[in-house]
């Protein structure tokens, strides 16, 4: 009977106001987490650029795209410390407010990145900004709202960031991050970054809307009318050790932290990775023969160096049609389906590279720069395919931008998959319980991220797999938005948020450094499933993890 009155009481006492706060808060983690989204699906791209034509680092790229989510990740878990105890001691809309600022100013400033270095100084930046907001946010929110309403509010933020990760995706879909000279002469990654500025806009509603809450408000004056020693109690995160019941606290959170933010950002946001290593040898389909005439005309023209070396390896049957083609129409299906069959036994073969055979080309610095690399097996037909776009401009359609199409959609629906993964963990967390759903959640964690990682090899894959896997890693951190705000009492709030939401982020930081390396020692797809076992670190902890559905937040 209590558990249907609860059911039905969870919007009771929700104003308008209430709401707002709601919606204002969320906006500025969902913008947050855009802002993240593009420089997942952005970092590639951008560090190949900045790198230039140094084959060495080329040829490392994965351990650079470590070092700068690495560096984002410590940003995040120091400006999550740091603002933390700000937004204790001078307000929560105030914190809110400067983050918004900070990481929106930096994600801008990493579209004029010049090298490795300073990108990665931007990251690092951006991730203070980032780590801030977090707690800012959903202390605001936990403080503001009814109790009954609590968990709902704090899942809903969680849940709709994931809205902002698919804005991101489909940002990046719009703009391939791979595109040279974009707009107004910038690559497309540049131009991702200069539209991550955007959300600094938020500013105006939370300033003009937004105040403090009174819990925060009444608890500042009654420690400012202890006396200078008792104030330095608020905010304080030495404080979050020295009793037993925050000491503990403080640990689980830690723990159920480190589990998911490693699994999430030292394995399942290198799914871009995963997806450009699965389609490396994509073979050319009939329709990617944008213009099949050229092709056609070029080879049977025989003009170049290159023609004649395809026209010395196309079997004789596909080199009769060829030259039998008058150009009055366009060529035949059959025709099409002979060339491109063909043209993929030869990118599949021996290395198509000679200097004699594209003298009268100028490849362009990344070409050059893979050809230097010297690669093989999937890599090899990867460069073959470019060598052979680069031989029929605009007539053969992109690999890379298939790639980074299949990116953009494949990580839209993940996100997809965590907004559903987000939602059903503040549904169970509401009804049935905290540490249920967490114990829940880390298993299929686990199951899903060995299963995606071990198993994706298509694009049709990625477009049911990734769901999975987003349902599963994403759930979690609804979780955290929940229970993390319940653990602690008002004056550590904001610090006890801060503190495990972004302090594990220091123990993550070696994660994707750990992972980009292991990357190039054996293949991503084992450096996942080794990893992947961070997740029982999170089931273990819970049979510390106190239970807090249905109770008033922790005072002292």
């Amino acid at each position: 009977m209590n558990q249907t009155n609860q059911k039905l009481n969870v919007f009771e006492g929700v104003t308008l106001y209430h709401w707002i706060i709601v919606i204002i808060a969320s906006c500025g983690w969902l913008f947050d987490c855009m802002d993240q989204r593009l420089f997942v699906l952005a970092r590639e791209s951008a560090l190949r650029e900045v790198l230039g034509s140094d084959a060495a680092a080329q040829l490392a790229i994965k351990k650079y795209i470590g070092w700068a989510t690495g560096a984002m990740i410590f940003g995040w878990a120091t400006g999550g410390i740091v603002f933390g105890m700000m937004s204790d001691k001078i307000g929560r809309v105030k914190t809110m407010t400067f983050t918004l600022l900070v990481y929106s100013g930096f994600t801008g400033l990493s579209g004029c990145a010049t090298s490795w270095l300073d990108f990665t100084v931007y990251r690092f930046l951006v991730g203070l900004g980032v780590g801030g907001m977090f707690g800012a946010a959903t202390t605001l929110v936990a403080e503001s709202v009814p109790s009954g309403f609590r968990s709902m509010a704090l899942g809903s933020l969680q849940t709709l960031s994931a809205i902002g990760n698919m804005m991101g995706s489909w940002i990046a879909y719009n703009i391939p991050p791979s595109a040279e000279q974009f707009f107004l002469g910038f690559s497309g990654w540049r131009v991702l970054f200069f539209v991550g500025i955007v959300p600094a806009l938020l500013v105006v509603p939370i300033v003009g809307i937004l105040s403090e809450p009174e819990a925060w408000k009444k608890k500042k004056a009654e420690i400012a009318q202890g006396g200078a020693a008792v104030l330095k109690q608020l905010g304080s995160p030495v404080d979050l050790f020295r009793e037993p019941r925050w000491r503990r606290n403080t640990i689980v959170g830690l723990l159920l932290g480190v589990s998911g933010m490693i699994g999430l950002w030292g394995i399942g946001f290198f799914s871009p990775e995963l997806i450009t290593m699965a389609l490396m040898d994509t073979p050319i389909r009939v329709e990617d023969l944008t213009d099949a005439k050229a092709v056609v005309e070029k080879i049977k023209a025989n003009s170049d160096p290159f023609a004649q070396f395809l026209r010395g390896r196309l079997p004789q049957d596909t080199l009769a049609m060829v030259d039998a083609y008058d150009g009055s129409t366009d060529p035949s299906e059959e025709l099409k389906k002979r060339l491109v069959s063909g043209l993929n036994a030869i990118i599949e073969g021996e290395p198509i590279y000679s200097p004699e055979r594209f003298s009268h080309l100028e490849l362009s610095k990344p070409i050059q720069t893979r050809i230097e690399q010297n690669p093989e097996g999937d890599s090899l037909i990867h460069l073959n395919r470019l060598l052979l776009e680069s031989e029929f401009p605009g007539a053969l359609a992109s690999v890379q931008g298939y790639i980074d199409s299949v990116r953009a959609k494949g990580t839209l629906l993940q996100d997809a998959g965590s907004f559903l993964g987000m939602f059903a963990f503040t549904l169970l967390a509401t009804y049935i319980g905290r540490r249920i759903a967490f114990l829940g959640s880390f298993i299929l964690c686990l199951i899903s991220t060995i299963f995606v990682f071990y198993s994706l090899d298509t694009a049709t894959q990625a477009y049911w797999m990734l769901p999975l896997m987003g349902f599963a890693q994403l759930a979690v951190f609804g979780g955290y938005s929940i229970y993390f705000p319940e653990l602690f009492p008002t004056r550590l709030r904001g610090t006890g948020v801060g503190f495990c939401y972004n302090t594990v982020r220091y123990l993550a930081v070696p994660a994707p450094i750990a992972f980009g390396y292991l990357s190039t020692v054996m293949s991503i797809r084992t450096a996942a499933v080794i990893m992947s076992f961070i997740y029982v670190l999170g089931m273990i902890a819970l049979i510390w993890a106190p239970e807090t559905k249905g109770q008033e937040l922790p005072e002292d």
